[in-house]
């Protein structure tokens, strides 16, 4: 597909093809009162200059920063991880090392479950250098998530629970949309009963978010949504006092995230009906 073509409908997700102009879009959220978590889009980098880049981009972000108490979601496939996994963790060291210093927070976003357990090791293991500075997202459609959920509890490692959008396997993940709903919601009340650190409801999903919000805890958790859907929500969240925090991506190499929004018609239908939603 022309990329051209997609970008009119891509741009709505994407706060800007490079630091410059995505920091207009995170200076109004800080004015709005939204909190962010920046992501320099892109993934499973092919050469080692691309990893590096994307660590000089991470650095960038905090530099301008630093006085800010700001959030990064970072995918670790960016960083060469399938070219030099040493090199990746080592770029990762870096952008988590200066984040801790700063006071800043760095999610690794959870990606195809075939890094999984990488992306997992890692975040325990700088976990252990830089407490209270990593997080990670799960996601509620795998199988594992359960297990995984109480490993980072018990390393006091901030969750952020999405359902997940990668296409996996039946013998590893859920796929009908109750039943992922449904152990969604079972992993919230485990979070809600066991985290040290505070979490992340990160959902567009209204049946569980009045869920989540029925219950005494609620203000215990984040609530996090992705930058240009449900805009209505996330004024409505912050307005009833919510700590809500927005996912923000940007940079040239959208084409792989923004197709994940768009890549069925299924999901079409849901970003014409997020439209809607909000004008009327």
């Amino acid at each position: 597909m022309d990329m051209k073509l997609l970008y009119p409908f891509a741009k709505r997700y994407i706060a800007g093809d490079d630091f410059e102009s995505a920091q207009l879009t995170a200076n109004e959220l800080i004015t709005n009162g939204f909190e962010f978590s920046f992501n320099y889009v892109g993934e499973y980098s092919k050469t080692i200059d691309e990893a590096t880049a994307a660590r000089n981009q991470y650095l960038e972000i905090l530099n301008y920063y630093q006085n800010k108490k700001i959030d990064l979601s970072i995918k670790i496939s960016q960083f060469g991880l399938l070219i030099s996994p040493e090199n990746c963790e080592s770029l990762l060291q870096q952008i988590v090392e200066k984040a801790y210093n700063y006071g800043h927070t760095v999610r690794f976003d959870m990606e195809h479950s075939i890094i999984t357990d990488k992306t997992l090791d890692l975040c325990l293991k700088l976990n252990q250098k830089y407490p209270e500075t990593m997080g990670v997202a799960l996601q509620a459609r795998l199988f594992r998530t359960k297990d995984d959920m109480q490993e980072l509890m018990n390393n006091n490692i901030s969750v952020r629970l999405v359902k997940g959008a990668y296409i996996e396997k039946e013998s590893i993940a859920l796929k009908n949309y109750k039943d992922i709903q449904d152990n969604y919601l079972q992993l919230i009340e485990l979070l809600g009963k066991g985290m040290n650190r505070r979490c992340a409801v990160a959902t567009h999903d209204e049946n569980i978010l009045n869920d989540v919000l029925s219950k005494p805890d609620a203000d215990r958790f984040d609530y996090e949504f992705i930058y240009g859907i449900r805009r209505d929500l996330q004024k409505s969240f912050k307005d009833q006092d919510h700590k809500v925090r927005i996912y923000l991506p940007y940079g040239d190499n959208w084409l792989p995230y923004a197709w994940r929004r768009l890549r069925e018609f299924k999901n079409l239908t849901f970003v014409v009906r997020s439209i809607f939603k909000e004008w009327f």
